[in-house]
């Protein structure tokens, strides 16, 4: 069975990885309202790369998503020691 090739992303789901990438930075950067960017980032990814189908997967969406996730693991961690006594 031959392989068709893969190619990339266009139209405006080609921003679904980028918009990720930027939301898990963004999670960073801005504390108060991370763990809102970090579920938009999530999900941006995710439905980028959900809904590739003949396209090569968008790797601004897995950055974007380990990323935010990263960021999610250290907030609740300092949540977490900030309740210990």
């Amino acid at each position: 069975m031959k392989q068709l090739p893969m190619k990339e992303r266009s139209g405006s789901q080609a921003w679904l990885g980028p918009i990720s990438l930027g939301l898990a930075v963004a999670s960073w950067v801005f504390p108060y309202v991370n763990l809102a960017l970090v579920a938009a980032a999530c999900v941006c990814g995710t439905v980028s790369i959900v809904t590739r189908k003949w396209h090569s997967i968008d790797w601004t969406a897995v950055a974007g998503i380990t990323l935010a996730l990263g960021q999610a693991v250290l907030a609740l961690l300092v949540f977490a020691t900030s309740l210990h006594p």
